[in-house]
C-alpha cells in the first residue's frame, strides 16, 4: 500500500498571507504546507481522505487520475471545500462515488454543496457522489471494474467539542485534527506499521494535540514510523524533525510511503 500526504498545513495554510515569520518566509520546501489530506493507492484501488480548499492542486501535483472514494473526518471548511473539484473524475466514468462521512459533515456537505445532493438543485455536470455512513467498518469497492476490496476501520476522536474520525486501513492509521484519541481507541490502532497525526505546536491548544501529546500518543501505539501533521507556523521543519525522538518525524506536503497492507 502506498501512501502520499497530499497537505500537513493548518486551515490557512503556510505560507499564511501576509506573513513575514521565518517559516512562512523559508525556501525549505517542507515549509510550505498546504491543507491536510492524503492518498491511499492500493490493491489498483485509490482513496482520497479529505477534499480541502487546495484539493485541486493537490490531484495536479500527485498525478490522480482516478479515484474510487472519499473519507471525510469531518465538517470544517479546511476539510470539505474542494468536494466540486471531484467533477473530472466523472468525465468518463459517470460510476457514484462513495463518500464515507459521519452525520454531522453529511449534513454540512448537503448544505454546502445543493448543486449535488439536493434532487431540487441538481446540476448536470456536478460530481456524482453518494454519501455513506463511516459509524462501522465498511470496505471501499473500485469503481472502475476491479474485483479488489479495502476494509477501513473508522476511528473514533474528539477535535475540542467536535466529533471526528480518523480511520484505519491495514496497518496504516490517519488521525487529523484531533485534541483526545479516546481510550477506546486504542485497541482499534494496535499492532500498526505507520501512524499519521496531528501536531499543531508545543503550546496548548484545545481542539488539537501538541507536538509532545501527539509523541506520547505514538508512544503507547509504538507504530514502526509515525508522520506529524498539521503543523502551525511556529513550527520549523529543519528545527523540529531534529528534535523528535526516534521514529517520530515531521510530515511534509508530497511525502510518500509504503504501508504494510496486513
Amino acid at each position: 500500500m502506498r501512501v502520499t500526504l497530499l497537505g500537513t498545513g493548518t486551515s490557512v495554510g503556510i505560507p499564511i498571507i501576509g506573513c513575514r515569520c521565518r517559516v512562512c518566509t523559508s525556501t525549505d520546501e517542507r515549509d510550505v504546507r498546504t491543507r491536510c489530506a492524503c492518498l491511499i493507492q492500493t490493491q489498483g484501488l485509490t482513496i482520497v481522505i479529505d477534499t480541502g480548499p487546495d484539493f485541486r492542486q493537490q490531484m495536479l501535483r500527485a498525478h490522480v487520475d482516478a479515484i474510487d472514494a472519499v473519507l471525510f473526518t469531518h465538517h470544517h471548511y479546511d476539510h470539505v471545500a474542494g468536494l466540486d473539484d471531484l467533477r473530472p473524475y466523472f468525465f468518463t466514468n459517470r460510476t457514484p462515488m462513495p463518500c464515507y462521512a459521519n452525520d454531522k459533515t453529511q449534513r454540512t456537505l448537503q448544505r454546502m454543496f445543493p448543486w449535488i445532493f439536493d434532487a431540487a438543485s441538481l446540476y448536470g455536470p456536478a460530481p456524482k457522489l453518494r454519501l455513506e455512513s463511516c459509524a462501522a467498518p465498511f470496505v471501499v469497492r473500485s469503481r472502475y471494474g476491479l474485483s479488489a476490496v479495502v476494509p477501513v476501520v473508522p476511528i473514533p476522536l474528539r477535535h475540542d467539542d467536535a466529533e471526528v474520525v480518523g480511520y484505519r486501513i491495514g496497518r496504516f492509521a490517519y488521525l487529523t485534527d484531533t485534541s483526545q484519541v479516546p481510550e477506546g481507541a486504542y485497541t482499534d490502532l494496535r499492532d500498526l506499521d505507520v501512524l499519521v497525526i496531528d501536531a499543531l505546536r508545543h503550546e496548548p491548544h484545545r481542539k488539537h494535540l501538541t507536538i509532545g501529546e501527539a509523541v506520547a500518543v505514538a508512544s503507547r501505539l509504538a507504530p514502526r514510523q509515525t508522520y506529524l501533521i498539521h503543523m502551525t507556523h511556529s513550527v520549523r521543519h529543519a528545527d523540529e524533525d531534529a528534535r523528535l525522538p526516534r521514529g517520530v518525524t515531521l510530515g511534509y506536503d508530497g511525502l510518500a510511503f509504503e504501508v504494510c497492507e496486513r
